[in-house]
């Protein structure tokens, strides 16, 4: 397994990142100092810079940008628009139609199927940013309260609830209230919790159950000023696109000073070719339906450390990690995990067959690093991100 993470202050960091030499089972480490993380205002170094073309009234985004991927060059991008306005109880016009296709993976169990948990070292710097505000905001209600924004089907509620062992360990927790817009997902979340043992609600902040799952979107949050020790946001985030400010605002609303903002993603990991070939040439099959939609590898979400919004209401520094791991899957697995895509789902039956199609004829051609051939298990590259951003 290669490992790496890293922390950084906006713009520059130092980091270690494990590069595999001779074999993947002999990893060399190599440091890269004053590493400049991408930006969304000027492009990389040494690259031609490209105009990004400017967004519409409406629109969130204040300044031009390029779009970011790991192991990729800047490139332009399309924009998606789509208008603010206040949550209903079962849609908004905040959340991006294409993130509406989530409901039906969800409340089918493809979502929950198909998507990978979190590393727990991932886990272990969330769990010391929790005690941190822990120790800040101790309330004497005998634990923190967690707000999960976009929680989809609980993959990671579920990490709160009953986690690895890590060090630290979570510190205790009084409530988890988890909002998700789609009633799909809300129901996928439901069934996941309950098939567990874990009593699930739906009335609130008070409600007698430990976890709490309530309709609601990045910029109308259903719970009270201040009332949370932290808001974790795991695969999600880049969703609240043409919505920055709101969100921020939203967000510093709820969360009490000194609380984390936590983000965190998965994401299939295309940078060790030489080892992963099948990786980037099944990531070009499906990333070209992306069609606009603001997919976290584009990096568009990072506008909001440009905005008046945030740093209003969080501090400058921030940290930033880095996980990377080997997965294990099956050709099937790597199929379902495409198909769970928000904007995979939302296609014709006759276009996912298509797609469906290429993938297995890739993974039938492309080497792979097997960990048992004979069943069809071989290694599936991942990264994990993590931001912890702290409220002011």
């Amino acid at each position: 397994m290669h490992r790496s993470f890293h922390t950084c202050r906006p713009k520059v960091c130092s980091r270690i990142i494990a590069t595999p030499q001779a074999t993947p089972q002999q990893p060399h480490y190599r440091p890269i100092a004053n590493l400049a993380v991408p930006t969304l205002h000027k492009p990389a170094p040494n690259t031609p810079a490209t105009a990004a073309p400017t967004a519409p009234p409406g629109n969130s985004f204040r300044s031009s940008i390029t779009s970011w991927d790991k192991g990729s060059i800047y490139k332009p991008i399309s924009f998606c628009y789509f208008s603010t306005s206040t949550m209903s109880s079962e849609a908004s016009t905040s959340v991006h139609p294409i993130a509406n296709a989530f409901s039906t993976s969800g409340s089918s169990g493809l979502y929950e199927r198909a998507r990978p948990s979190y590393p727990p070292e991932a886990l272990s710097k969330i769990f010391t940013a929790l005690h941190k505000s822990n120790d800040k905001n101790a309330s004497g209600t005998g634990g923190i309260n967690i707000l999960e924004l976009g929680a989809g089907t609980g993959i990671f509620t579920r990490l709160l609830i009953s986690p690895p062992p890590t060090t630290p360990e979570i510190p205790p927790v009084n409530k988890i209230v988890a909002v998700e817009p789609g009633p799909g997902m809300r129901e996928g979340f439901v069934s996941a919790l309950t098939k567990k043992g874990i009593p699930v609600g739906t009335t609130g902040t008070d409600g007698e159950e430990k976890v709490q799952i309530l309709a609601g979107t990045f910029d109308s949050i259903p719970v009270g000023d201040g009332w949370a020790d932290a808001v974790v946001i795991a695969q999600a985030f880049h969703w609240s696109h043409g919505h920055y400010e709101n969100a921020l605002k939203e967000i510093g609303r709820v969360l009490k000073p000194g609380a984390p903002l936590l983000l965190i993603w998965n994401l299939e990991d295309k940078s060790l070719p030489d080892y992963h070939p099948w990786v980037p040439k099944v990531r070009d099959i499906y990333e070209q339906f992306e069609k606009g939609t603001p997919q976290y590898r584009l990096g568009w979400w990072k506008a909001i450390f440009d905005l008046p919004e945030y740093s209003e209401r969080f501090e400058k520094d921030y940290e930033e990690y880095e996980f990377k791991r080997l997965l294990s899957a099956t050709v099937d697995g790597v199929v379902t995990r495409i198909l769970s895509k928000s904007y995979i789902t939302a296609l014709t039956d006759e276009e996912k067959v298509e797609v469906e199609r290429q993938i297995r004829e890739v993974m039938e051609r492309e080497r792979k690093e097997w960990d048992d051939e004979g069943k069809g298990i071989f290694k599936f590259p991942y990264a994990t991100d993590l931001y912890v951003i702290w409220r002011k």
